[in-house]
C-alpha cells in the first residue's frame, strides 16, 4: 500500500470516528434529557417562537402523567393520577394555558379529590431568572353542581416568554375509569409521557384514538401489600391486645407510552368536535380478579350501563313524581286530546315555566318538585320533569342519555360516557319525537346544535333500552329572494325577502331574536357595505310553528365594476360564497354540516335602459356521490331583466373524509361559479 493511499485510508478512518462520535453525542442528548420539574434555562425562557410550530400560541415543554392504584389501610385501592406539566408561553394568546382546571366527582359516597404543587412562572428579568410562586389567591374551587367540582389554578406573573410549570395529584375511589390521557390537543407538544401502574387484580380494556400511536414499553414487577390488624381479648379479668402483620404479594404491569413532536390539533371547518379525533388514550375498568373470590365484570355492555343510571333516585326516581304538578296539568290539558296537541302543549308549558341554569348532567341537581317550584333548574330537573309529564298524559315518553359534542363521542359503556339528558316520546309508527325543554326557542324535533351529537340512548321504565338517532331527517330552508335595479352609475338597490325554517329558524331565534333591531341593521350595512337598510322588519320570531321571515330594502354603490363603459356584476350580489371554508389538503375527520338543508336564491335584476347583457355566467350542476351534496346554478336574460337562480343542497349532514376531496372540490366550483361576473355594455 502506497503512502499516499494509507494517508486516505487513515483520513477516512478518522472522518469515520468524527461521525460516529458526533452521532453518539447526539444520540446521547437526545435521550439524556430530563423531563423534570424545576429545570429551566435561560436559552429556554429566550425563546421566541416554537422551532417547529411558529404560529404556536404556547407549547408543552413536556407533560408527563401516571395513574396507579394505591392500597390505602382500610380504605382499600385508590386511583391515583399524578401529572406534572411545563409550558412555554409565545404570545398574548397564549395566556389561557397559564390555567389548569380539574373536574371532581362529588356526587357519591366518597369524593374526588386534586392537590396543586410546584406550581411555579419563570421569567427573564436583566438576564437572569425570576421564578413566581403560585399563591393562595390563585388556586381556587367552583362547584358546577352537588356532583361536581372544579379544582383551578392561575399561574401568576405570566408575560409572553414566560414557562409555567405546575404539579396536581387527583385521589379518586372510583376504579372503573382512568382520566383520558390526551397526547395531542390545540399547541405542540415536544414530550409526552404516560403511565400506568395496575396490579394483577384489574383487567382495563384500552383503546388508542387518533392517528398518532405512542412507542409502548412493559415492565412486570412484583409488589407487596402489609395488612396492619389487632384483636383486643380478656385473659384472667385483663384486657390484651394482639398485633399481626400480614403480606400478599401480586404482580404489577407497568406500561409507559410516549410520543415525540406531536403537532398541534387545528380546527377544521364543519367538525364535530376536534378532540374525538386527537390522539389519546382510554382505559375502562372490564374487570376485577381479586383472590379466593369470583372474577366480577363492570361496564361491560350499555345495558347495564344504563340501568345503573336508570336505578339512581335522581334519575329514574324522579319520573314517578307527579302529585305536584297533577292540578295545573290536568287543567292545561282539560280540552285536548291528540297526542300532537299534548306533546306541543306540555313541551311548551315547561319552557315558558323553567328556566335552565346552565348546568348540563343527566342527574336531577335540586329535584323536579323543587325546580317545578321555584322554576329553575339544570338540565336532568327540566327535562326528566317533561317525561314525568308526558307519561302523566299517557303518551310513551322516556329519557334520552346522550354526550354533547363538547364532552365527546362516548367510546366505552360507561357512565362518564353521557352527560346529557333529553325527552323522547315513541309514535305508533316507531319514529321518536326528541325534546329538550332548556332552550326557548326549541321546537319538537329540533334540539340543541351542542346535543346533535350522533346517537342517544332511550332507557324505557320497563327495563329496555336501544340506541336512537339523532340527527334530524327533515330539511332545514333558508329560500332568499331579491329584487333589485342596477342604475347605468353602477348603483343597485332593491328588497330582499329571507325565509327560514326548522334549524335555520331556530339558530336566527337564538342569535337575533331579542336584539335590538337599529343594532342589527348597522350590522347589514357593515357587513354588505351597504349605503343603506331601510324597512326592516322580521316575523315569527315568538311564533315557533311558523319560520322566520325578515325583509328589508338595501342599496349600495359598491356591487359593481365599471370600466371602458361596461358593467362589470355578480349575479349573486353580497350573497356570494368568497371562500371555500375546506382548505387543508387532506381531512381525517368527518364533515359535519349538523342537519340536512337546501339553500335557495331566486334574484330578478332589472339592467340599465340602453344595456345589454355581452356575457354571463354558464350553467353549472353539480352532483357529489349519489346526492349527498349537490348544486344548481343558472343565469337567464329576458326582457331587461337578469333571472339567477342558485340551489346548494346538503343531504346527508355528516359526509366520511374519504369523500372530502370531492367536496373540496364541489366547493371550489361553487365559489369560482357564484363569483364569476355578468358584462354589460351599452347598445
Amino acid at each position: 500500500m502506497t503512502t499516499q493511499n494509507l494517508q486516505l485510508k487513515n483520513n477516512k478512518m478518522k472522518f469515520m470516528k468524527t461521525k460516529l462520535l458526533i452521532f453518539l453525542l447526539f444520540t446521547t442528548f437526545i435521550y439524556s434529557q430530563e423531563y423534570e420539574l424545576g429545570k429551566v434555562t435561560i436559552e429556554e425562557l429566550k425563546e421566541t417562537k416554537h422551532p417547529k410550530d411558529t404560529s404556536a400560541v404556547a407549547a408543552f415543554i413536556f407533560s408527563k402523567g401516571k395513574t396507579s392504584l394505591q392500597y390505602q389501610q382500610g380504605k382499600g385501592f385508590l386511583l391515583v393520577t399524578e401529572v406534572e406539566n411545563k409550558i412555554k408561553i409565545y404570545k398574548k394568546e397564549g395566556y389561557e394555558w397559564a390555567n389548569e382546571e380539574i373536574s371532581l366527582y362529588i356526587g357519591g359516597n366518597e369524593k374526588e379529590t386534586v392537590s396543586f404543587s410546584k406550581a411555579i412562572t419563570y421569567n427573564l428579568k436583566d438576564g437572569k431568572i425570576e421564578k413566581t410562586k403560585l399563591g393562595r389567591d390563585g388556586e381556587f374551587e367552583e362547584k358546577v353542581n352537588k356532583f361536581w367540582t372544579k379544582g383551578k389554578i392561575s399561574m401568576p406573573n405570566v408575560k409572553e416568554g414566560s414557562i409555567i410549570e405546575y404539579k396536581y395529584e387527583i385521589k379518586s375511589p372510583y376504579l372503573n375509569s382512568f382520566p383520558v390521557w390526551e397526547f395531542q390537543t390545540y399547541i405542540p407538544v415536544n414530550y409526552s409521557e404516560y403511565t400506568t401502574q395496575i396490579p394483577e387484580y384489574f383487567i382495563y380494556s384500552k383503546m388508542n384514538k387518533g392517528e398518532l400511536i405512542p412507542k409502548v414499553s412493559v415492565d412486570k414487577q412484583n409488589k407487596d401489600i402489609i395488612f396492619n390488624s389487632s384483636e383486643r381479648y380478656s385473659a384472667n379479668g385483663v384486657m390484651t391486645t394482639d398485633f399481626s402483620k400480614q403480606t400478599v404479594n401480586y404482580e404489577e404491569t407497568k406500561t409507559t407510552y410516549v410520543l415525540n413532536d406531536i403537532v398541534a390539533i387545528k380546527d377544521e371547518a364543519f367538525v364535530n368536535n376536534v378532540k374525538n379525533y386527537s390522539s389519546s388514550i382510554l382505559h375502562e375498568l372490564s374487570m376485577t380478579k381479586y383472590p379466593n373470590s369470583p372474577t366480577k365484570s363492570y361496564s361491560s355492555d350499555w345495558e347495564s350501563v344504563v340501568k345503573t343510571i336508570y336505578d339512581n333516585e335522581d334519575f329514574g326516581g324522579q319520573l314517578n313524581k307527579a302529585n305536584f304538578y297533577e292540578e295545573d296539568l290536568n287543567a292545561l290539558l282539560k280540552d285536548i286530546t291528540t297526542t300532537e296537541d299534548k306533546i306541543i302543549t306540555i313541551f311548551s308549558y315547561i319552557k315558558n315555566r323553567l328556566n335552565w341554569n346552565g348546568y348540563v348532567g343527566y342527574y336531577s341537581d335540586k329535584g323536579v318538585k323543587k325546580a317545578y317550584q321555584e322554576k329553575t333548574g339544570n338540565t336532568a330537573d327540566i327535562n326528566l320533569l317533561l317525561v314525568s309529564m308526558l307519561n302523566y298524559a299517557k303518551l310513551n315518553a322516556s329519557p334520552i342519555l346522550l354526550s354533547t359534542r363538547s364532552n365527546g363521542i362516548p367510546i366505552f359503556p360507561s357512565r362518564n360516557g353521557f352527560n346529557y339528558v333529553i325527552a323522547g316520546v315513541e309514535l305508533s309508527n316507531g319514529s321518536v319525537v326528541l325534546l329538550d325543554a332548556t332552550n326557548k326557542n326549541a321546537v319538537p324535533n329540533i334540539i340543541p346544535e351542542n346535543a346533535l351529537n350522533w346517537f342517544g340512548r332511550i332507557v324505557r321504565k320497563n327495563g329496555t333500552s336501544e340506541m336512537v338517532d339523532l340527527y334530524p331527517k327533515k330539511v332545514s330552508l333558508e329560500t332568499i329572494s331579491i329584487l333589485a335595479e342596477l342604475k347605468s352609475d353602477g348603483s343597485i338597490s332593491g328588497k330582499q325577502r329571507k325565509q327560514l325554517t326548522d334549524y335555520n329558524a331556530f339558530r336566527f331565534r337564538s342569535r337575533h331574536a331579542n336584539r335590538n333591531h337599529d343594532d342589527y341593521v348597522q350590522e347589514l350595512e357593515k357587513e354588505h357595505n351597504f349605503s343603506a337598510v331601510e324597512n326592516y322588519e322580521v316575523t315569527n320570531t315568538n311564533d315557533l310553528s311558523k319560520p322566520i321571515v325578515e325583509t328589508y330594502s338595501f342599496s349600495s354603490n359598491s356591487m359593481t365594476d365599471i370600466i371602458d363603459s361596461k358593467i362589470y356584476i355578480t349575479p349573486m350580489l353580497f350573497h356570494q360564497m368568497d371562500v371555500n371554508p375546506f382548505k387543508a389538503e387532506e381531512r381525517a375527520y368527518p364533515i359535519d354540516f349538523n342537519f340536512p338543508s337546501k339553500d335557495t336564491y331566486n334574484f330578478s335584476i332589472k339592467i340599465p335602459e340602453g344595456y345589454v347583457v355581452e356575457s354571463k355566467p354558464e350553467t353549472l350542476n353539480l352532483n357529489m356521490n349519489q346526492n349527498m351534496v349537490s348544486f344548481r346554478y343558472s343565469v337567464s336574460e329576458n326582457l331587461g331583466t337578469i333571472q339567477l337562480s342558485c340551489v346548494i343542497e346538503v343531504n346527508s349532514p355528516i359526509i366520511e373524509s374519504d369523500y372530502y376531496p370531492h367536496l373540496k372540490e364541489l366547493f371550489n366550483q361553487i365559489v369560482l361559479k357564484q363569483n364569476e361576473k355578468i358584462v354589460l355594455v351599452k347598445k
